[in-house]
């Protein structure tokens, strides 16, 4: 039987039921959900969504959303299941065991949609023992571009779409959306003055251009945490873009 813990995340306002070991949500996860600013009332589509900590955190922070979970593997979307009941979301959350690569809904039917795709390149990187955690970090089923052109798929006219990923694979999303869509670009820097390694994407179909914005302190020079990152992790709150969907480049 697979061992489990209960933990409270966003400074108690959820709590996830996740693997003891392996594939656990960290920060990812929460800076997704920060970084979605779905319409009033809007529907939100997770794709890969694991134990669910992104729909979780988002729905904590907005009671008027509505969110869907899509997870490949069964055990893990049944917990992702059992965290939406346990977070009192039956009502406005579920969880459905499908694959990125032919998703189980209406075309369109949703006015976001987020994910943390697996983004290391497995010729490229070192591949984890465990086969759920693998599963999750490394690119070994669907490509990125499959999860793109779900997600493209599953927005309804004016959606959009918001990923994190690590920046080296910002190249292989600027060539899976040319002409299809807009991309703003939220960097996320570890340490003030070192190499960014995460990056907050936004990708809108039917426009063009994009920003690459000022990247985002998550530590203070010493490697403490910086206050930002403690309003996001602790308080759940929200990660603002300071340009609108779509806008141009600057240049």
């Amino acid at each position: 039987m697979l061992s489990t813990t209960d933990d409270m995340i966003l400074g108690g306002r959820v709590r996830l039921r996740q693997p003891a070991k392996g594939f656990r949500s960290g920060s990812d996860a929460v800076l997704l959900a920060a970084a979605a600013h779905p319409p009033a009332g809007g529907r939100v589509l997770e794709l890969g969504c694991g134990t669910g900590l992104p729909l979780l955190a988002l729905a904590a922070r907005r009671a008027d959303v509505d969110v869907t979970g899509l997870e490949l593997q069964p055990g893990i979307a049944a917990m992702a299941a059992h965290n939406i009941a346990a977070n009192g979301l039956t009502g406005r959350g579920r969880v459905t065991c499908g694959d990125v690569r032919c998703p189980p809904f209406r075309a369109a039917a949703f006015d976001m949609v987020i994910a943390n795709p697996p983004y290391f390149d497995p010729a490229k990187s070192r591949r984890s023992t465990d086969a759920a955690r693998d599963l999750a970090r490394a690119e070994t089923g669907a490509g990125l571009a499959d999860w793109i052109d779900a997600a493209f798929g599953m927005l309804a006219p004016d959606g959009h779409a918001v990923f994190v990923l690590r920046r080296e694979r910002l190249g292989d999303v600027r060539r899976a959306v040319a002409g299809r869509a807009g991309l703003d670009v939220l960097p996320l820097a570890s340490v003030p003055g070192k190499p960014v390694k995460r990056v907050l994407l936004r990708l809108v179909p039917g426009t063009a251009g994009g920003v690459e914005q000022p990247a985002l302190e998550m530590h203070t020079a010493d490697g403490g945490e910086s206050a930002l990152a403690a309003a996001i992790f602790r308080q759940a709150r929200p990660i603002h873009w300071s340009a609108p969907c779509g806008a141009p480049d600057s240049a």
